[in-house]
């Protein structure tokens, strides 16, 4: 009979330690509910559903490749274009692709549970990776604002909210810094200067116009975009346009897309202030093309160039 009350007793306490357990971690006494599916709208408008923190992410462009190692996502980037060449580590990805081109047969090889995708030339593709079942969410920034904003978007679909906020909180801090010089400047009575920036050239010049990312930095480094005559993005600017606008600071990108060469040697160019006056830069083309971490850079580059230091 002792026994008997011994083993009720046991049994009694062992279902008071488990139900102890069970109420750990909730206030109410509640277990908390299993994680469901997430919905998401992309910068597009498209409404996109993730069933689970991505484990495997093929990025198409790279932009947001960039974005994802700044994320410290590194290890769950399983695709990049060719044209993702920064941070080094993103060179050891298998590629899928061109940026304009991406090979649909090699994203679904790398059996992706996200693709992160742009508007622009890839709106077309967007459907048609939809259609063979893949998950795509797109971000589209055409300003420094914006391109903090998707920052912080990628990070909470990509469950790295801690790491986007800090990302951009050094990027907004950095941009404070440059609006605070820029303040200075015109405080002290100097007017914003007159600046074209070159994409390319031959025979004409292509410039950025007030739709580009390029136009909102400079106006963030203090400048006046000549490029702002039209509302494109990128059009092309003639060298009689560009000579009769005599912009006093030239800026010109250089990289993999183009390389300006010697600009003072141009025919017609030394007619130009910004040449007379040895205010021609050189800037890293990504760090102005590139909507990502970098973006920081290449506004702090363009405001170095307006505003040098004494």
């Amino acid at each position: 009979m002792r026994r008997t009350i011994l083993a009720i007793t046991l049994a009694a306490c062992t279902l008071l330690v488990l139900a102890a357990f069970a109420g750990c971690g909730d206030a109410g006494g509640e277990a908390e509910p299993a994680p469901g599916p997430r919905v998401f709208t992309d910068d597009l408008g498209r409404e996109v559903t993730l069933e689970q923190i991505p484990q495997r992410i093929v990025s198409i462009s790279p932009a947001c490749t960039e974005i994802l190692f700044a994320l410290g996502l590194g290890d769950e980037v399983v695709g990049v274009t060719e044209y993702c060449d920064y941070p080094e580590e993103a060179l050891a990805k298998p590629e899928i692709g061109t940026f304009t081109a991406p090979n649909l047969e090699a994203i679904l090889a790398q059996d992706p549970d996200l693709v992160l995708a742009t508007g622009g030339v890839q709106l077309e593709l967007l459907d048609r990776m939809e259609e063979t079942g893949l998950t795509v969410y797109a971000v589209n920034p055409m300003t420094f604002d914006q391109t903090a904003a998707a920052i912080l978007e990628i990070g909470e679909v990509t469950g790295a909210e801690q790491q986007a906020e800090e990302v951009v909180a050094d990027m907004n801090a950095r941009a404070v810094d440059v609006a605070r010089r820029v303040n200075e400047m015109e405080a002290g009575g100097e007017e914003r200067p007159r600046v074209f920036y070159e994409i390319f050239y031959e025979n004409n010049v292509w410039t950025a116009g007030s739709d580009s990312i390029i136009s909102d930095l400079i106006r963030l480094a203090g400048g006046e975009n000549i490029g702002d005559a039209d509302t494109s993005d990128y059009y092309e600017f003639s060298v009689e346009s560009l000579i009769a606008e005599n912009p006093q600071v030239y800026l010109v990108g250089s990289g993999s897309m183009f390389d300006p060469g010697d600009i003072t040697g141009r025919s017609g160019w030394e007619r130009i202030d910004a040449v007379k006056d040895g205010r021609v830069y050189v800037i890293e083309e990504n760090l102005v093309y590139r909507t990502g971490p970098r973006l920081i850079e290449g506004l702090e580059a363009i405001l170095a160039a307006i505003y040098p230091e004494e």
